[in-house]
């Protein structure tokens, strides 16, 4: 049983690669060498996760018959919806913070 199929792997794999890549091009001075703030946590998977909203709804754009999984889901849901709710997660935590 596969939890993801197409592109669906990238719903976990963006958000990561984008604060990584965060971490690396702008590093915190406040947190120490290879440590990461909640800022920039929040802004990084924010971001992979917006960029996977889009990849999403392009990739998963176009008639499919009734009872037919989307051609990129992550656990049998478009991969767009779940990168939603990572969006959405990190907003309120911003938010509230």
């Amino acid at each position: 049983m596969v939890i993801y199929r197409g592109a669906g792997f990238l719903t976990l794999l963006t958000p990561i690669a984008a604060l990584l890549l965060l971490m690396w091009l702008w590093p915190d001075p406040a947190v120490a060498k290879g440590n990461t703030s909640l800022a920039q946590l929040l802004i990084g998977f924010g971001i992979g996760a917006a960029i996977n909203v889009v990849l999403g709804m392009v990739l998963n754009r176009g008639p499919r018959t009734a009872g037919e999984h989307a051609r990129h889901h992550f656990f049998y849901m478009p991969m767009q919806w779940p990168s939603l709710a990572i969006v959405v997660v990190c907003a309120a935590v911003a938010l509230l913070r």
